[in-house]
């Protein structure tokens, strides 16, 4: 005789206030999704990605939700903004109760900052803002969201890392140290969440067209010259690999030619490689750029 079902666990409670209970499925007509860094570069992307697709976007940054959310009307649909800082505890848990509350089913964890310069030369208070943001707000909201996910059976969670996670990075040593945590943790989250229902997607974006690269001060380095796809292209791969629950996506060939370089090289040349693509470029070796086929996506 088979055995009988296991009685299923109770949910873990979580901290902090109660949050709002989960609309039911039969009164959600379109998927909900959640996109945090929605106003700039990739995050603005994805988030056009998925309003072109037919979800409702909730937008949630620090600073211009109201524009974007007026972008994403032309896609049709109702969308809206949440103004918080998510390198603090409120601003995560907020964010998690206004996302329950609209049924977010469609998770995409991409906000994120860089700091460039010699680490012990920049400053510390912006260095623990990067972990607070790049690493523990995805940590926390994750932790706050899956429960509602696992008891639907349902969900998809993209994590922003990047390919600059997988070499030393000497002179963005704590940005690459950040997204080698979101790959992990990506990975490690898909293993634990296999048959549930719920998948998890990391995206790994190489160099892209993006203001990333003018608010870290890194548009005179190797890598801030170099030519960059677009963020809408990346976009687009992205969103495919999240709604077939692929467990990664790398997009452009810098991206996956860092990726192959840092299979092959020893830890010592990754370190050297890496630091000399984050370094400035000489001004006796730089030269002219040309005009910009577009403008960086905001």
């Amino acid at each position: 005789l088979a055995a009988p079902p296991r009685p299923r666990a109770p949910r873990p409670r979580l901290p902090g206030p109660p949050l709002p209970p989960r609309p039911p499925a039969c009164v959600r007509d379109r998927a909900n999704a959640l996109v945090t860094g929605a106003t700039s570069g990739i995050g603005r992307a994805l988030a056009h990605e998925l309003a072109r697709r037919g979800h409702d976007v909730l937008v949630v940054a620090d600073r211009d939700v109201d524009v974007t959310v007026g972008e994403l009307a032309a896609h049709g649909g109702t969308h809206e903004g949440l103004t918080v800082d998510l390198t603090t505890p409120r601003g995560v848990e907020a964010t998690a109760r206004r996302a329950r509350e609209l049924g977010v089913s469609t998770v995409v964890l991409n906000a994120g900052v860089g700091v460039h310069g010699a680490y012990a030369r920049t400053p510390l208070e912006a260095q623990l803002r990067l972990v607070d943001l790049n690493v523990r707000s995805v940590a926390h909201l994750t932790h706050l969201l899956l429960p509602d996910l696992l008891a639907e059976g349902h969900g998809r969670l993209l994590v922003t890392a990047s390919v600059a996670g997988e070499m030393p990075a000497p002179h963005f040593a704590t940005y690459a140290a950040s997204k080698a945590f979101l790959r992990s943790f990506a990975w490690s989250l898909r293993g634990e969440l296999a048959g549930t229902g719920v998948t998890v997607t990391a995206l790994l974006p190489g160099p892209t067209r993006t203001p990333f690269f003018r608010e870290a001060g890194m548009e005179r380095t190797h890598v801030g010259r170099l030519p960059k796809p677009s963020a809408a292209a990346v976009a687009r791969q992205a969103v495919d690999a999240l709604v077939h629950g692929r467990p990664e996506v790398v997009h452009g060939l810098q991206g996956k030619a860092m990726l192959a370089v840092a299979r092959v090289l020893p830890q010592p040349a990754r370190a050297a490689f890496h630091g000399w693509f984050y370094a400035p470029v000489p001004p006796s070796l730089a030269v002219p750029r040309a005009p910009s086929s577009g403008s960086p996506l905001r």
